[in-house]
This record gives structure tokens, C-alpha cells and sequence, in this order.
């Protein structure tokens, strides 16, 4: 009998925690102002061109994605930062393989997986890198990338879709068909990317980031990345539009937080500030910054 009632408070237990969890659960917020959705195949209708990477079910936000996408709001607020997350209409949670701006819809989806503060933008870098350059897998174990200070992913995440959002609304970027240079983009495109190589960027990035197949050869690539290339981080060269939101991010990150990125083999930091300013980065911040006033 005694068994019998330990396996009724059990039940009774575990039904407690089940229901708890599902009350924290929410299908969407306001968080000063706000709005924060979890992905409803009735109700949201990602472009085309996104639809078919989004997984069509029903998003729910547990009470850490929801902390977790507060905290973002936090920190942009405590640095005056509140009026970039006003570019979006809504910000919409979605099981999909990367977050992306609906431009057209001005809203930002983000993927699921990402919402955490677990994740840093250090993290993330070393994730890209290894993504790039498989053969570097071996050695991965022996480096990483430090942040200071230590800032999530997800912060940058946000950043980098509202940026995608200014690009739409303030630069009229052009990406239907080849791309269109604009009075309001040139000067910030023509940085990086050459007009007469069909667009083509002037350093051959990608090229560079897959001639690696070594510890040294990662070292002596980072160094040119620090002192010689116009862009900010690994992604910034898969186009013109990833070029400007990531320059963006690092604008508001460089300018209002202080933000480092360092690169550390076996526990010794090698090379500190990997994003220090040149002439070319000066260009990139001193236009967002010409664009980005309230």
C-alpha cells in the first residue's frame, strides 16, 4: 500500500512540474514595447524567399528564451540603444536552420536554437571559423576567441537582422537580380567590393580563410585580418548586404560597449582586438554612424 501511495504523490509530483512549465510557456509578449511571438503558421507568412528553410509548427517560448531575449533589451536600453529595436515590427521566434530580417514585413525572425545567453559572440566566431575551414577541426581544441566584455550571441543576432532592416528602409539596397548601385549605398559599398569585377570583393576573403590548413597559417591570417582587411568578422564577405549588418554591429557594439574580440591559443592571448580600427573600418563606422543618429 505504502508503494502504492508513493507512486500516487509521484504522479502528482511530476504533473505539477508539467503544468508549471506549461504556464511559463507563452505564445507571445511585450517587453517595453516590445513584441516578441513565437512562430504561428497561421498567423505569419515569411517571404518566399525565407518560407522554405522555416519549419511550419507552432513556436512556444519557455520562460529562458524569454529571459533570454529580455536581457537583450536590457542591455541595449542601459546603453541608449532602445530605438534600433523600434526599426522592427515584431521579433518572431522560428524553428529554422538561421535568423533572418523579412525586410519587405520588417520583422525579424530568429532561430529557436539561438535564443540563449549561453552562446557567446566569441563562441560564435570560433563555430564560424571551423564551419569555413573543416581542417581546422583537429586543432580545435587548442584556441578559442574571448569577448571583453563577455556578450551573447544573441545580442549580436539582433543587431545584425536590425541592421539588415536600416539597409532595407535608409540604404535601398537592391538585391532582386545583379545588384544595383544606389546614391545612398555607394559610398559604403565601394570600400570593400569592386564594381569593376562584378562586385566581387577586393580581398579575396573567402579565398584566404580556405588556404588555411594549419595553426600557423590561422595566426598569420587573423594578423592580416587585424591589421589589413576592411571587413569585421568572418562573415562580413559573403556579400554586401552581410558586409553592411555586420559593420553595423560592430559600430554600435566598437562605440557603446567597449567590445573586443581577442584570439587565444593554448590559453595565451595571441593576438588582442582582432577588429582594430584602419582606415577602412573608419570609413564603414563613420558612415553608420552618419546614418544611425536617431
Amino acid at each position: 500500500m505504502m508503494r502504492g501511495i508513493i507512486r500516487v504523490l509521484l504522479l502528482l509530483l511530476l504533473l505539477m512540474i508539467v503544468l508549471t512549465g506549461c504556464r511559463q510557456a507563452q505564445e507571445v509578449f511585450y517587453y517595453q514595447g516590445i513584441l516578441f511571438e513565437g512562430f504561428d503558421p497561421m498567423k505569419h507568412q515569411p517571404s518566399e524567399e525565407f518560407s522554405k528553410f522555416v519549419r511550419p509548427d507552432k513556436v512556444f517560448l519557455s520562460a529562458k528564451e524569454i529571459k533570454s531575449l529580455k536581457r537583450c533589451v536590457d542591455l541595449l536600453k542601459e546603453k541608449n540603444l532602445f530605438f534600433l529595436l523600434q526599426y522592427a515590427d515584431r521579433f518572431v521566434v522560428v524553428n529554422s536552420p538561421y535568423s533572418f530580417a523579412d525586410k519587405p514585413q520588417m520583422s525579424v525572425y530568429i532561430d529557436k536554437e539561438k535564443v540563449t545567453l549561453d552562446f557567446s559572440i566569441g563562441d560564435d566566431w570560433k563555430n564560424k571559423l571551423l564551419n569555413s575551414n573543416l581542417g581546422l577541426m583537429e586543432n580545435s581544441s587548442k584556441f578559442h576567441f574571448r569577448g571583453t566584455p563577455e556578450l551573447p550571441n544573441l545580442l549580436r543576432i539582433v543587431l545584425h537582422e536590425i541592421g539588415h532592416l536600416v539597409e532595407y528602409d535608409q540604404l535601398k539596397f537592391n538585391w532582386k537580380g545583379k545588384f544595383i548601385e544606389h546614391p545612398l549605398n555607394k559610398d559604403f559599398v565601394n570600400i570593400s567590393w569592386d564594381r569593376m569585377r562584378y562586385w566581387k570583393d577586393k580581398e579575396g576573403f573567402y579565398e584566404k580563410l580556405q588556404t588555411i590548413h594549419s595553426l600557423e597559417a590561422l595566426v598569420t591570417f587573423l594578423r592580416w585580418f587585424q591589421e589589413e582587411s576592411s571587413f569585421f568578422s568572418l562573415s562580413s564577405s559573403m556579400g554586401m548586404n552581410e558586409d553592411f549588418a555586420e559593420a553595423f554591429v560592430y559600430y554600435y557594439l566598437d562605440t557603446y560597449f567597449d567590445y573586443t574580440i581577442s584570439f587565444i591559443l593554448n590559453e595565451t592571448v595571441l593576438i588582442n582586438d582582432l577588429q582594430t580600427i584602419n582606415t577602412f573600418r573608419e570609413k564603414k563606422f563613420k558612415f553608420i554612424s552618419e546614418i544611425g543618429r536617431e
